[in-house]
């Protein structure tokens, strides 16, 4: 996710659990339909993207509000914290 924002400047927009692969002990994004460029500016769609379950707080609260990184990263918080809590022993 760091390098296809920092290298490629693009934003995922839609990270859920089902968005990630883990293979021979790496984990990788896939399903990037819903990717934009970061400069690119204005809504690519009327309707919001992404995974609800998973999106972060402000942009199901705000409903026109523009994706950044930060929704990416809060998104990827809830995919570990959601992962950890279903996969733990209780």
């Amino acid at each position: 996710h760091k390098d296809a924002f920092e290298l490629a400047k693009v934003l995922h927009r839609d990270l859920g659990v089902g968005n990630i692969v883990i293979y021979k002990g790496k984990g990788y994004l896939i399903d990037w339909d819903l990717a934009k460029l970061v400069n690119i500016h204005g809504p690519r769609q009327t309707t919001r993207t992404g995974t609800w379950q998973f999106m972060s707080v402000y942009l199901v609260e705000h409903k026109y509000a523009i994706y950044l990184v930060k929704d990416d990263l809060e998104s990827s918080f809830y995919i570990v914290l959601w992962t950890t809590l279903k996969y733990k022993e209780t």
